[in-house]
């Protein structure tokens, strides 16, 4: 399949867009009034976000595990 040329796909484009231009109406900008945004609640962190601390903590225990293995093992296998 041959491909298509710039001047092909621009005159595509000028047509749809003038076609599109007659058939629409011309949209009229409308004034919202939006309510005002309340004061955000204070809120505990600590308490919101327990599982994150209880997750990391475990991570850290992990990891402290695997750094003595990896230590002891270093220390065996020499």
């Amino acid at each position: 399949m041959a491909k298509k040329t710039k001047r092909s796909r621009r005159k595509v484009a000028r047509t749809t867009a003038a076609e599109t231009r007659r058939d629409q109406p011309t949209p009229v900008a409308k004034a919202t009034v939006l309510p005002r945004a309340s004061a955000p609640a204070k809120v505990d962190l600590a308490r919101e976000y327990s599982y994150v601390f209880t997750d990391l903590r475990k991570i850290a225990i992990i990891a402290a595990i695997m750094f003595v293995l990896l230590f002891a093992l270093a220390f065996v296998l020499k």
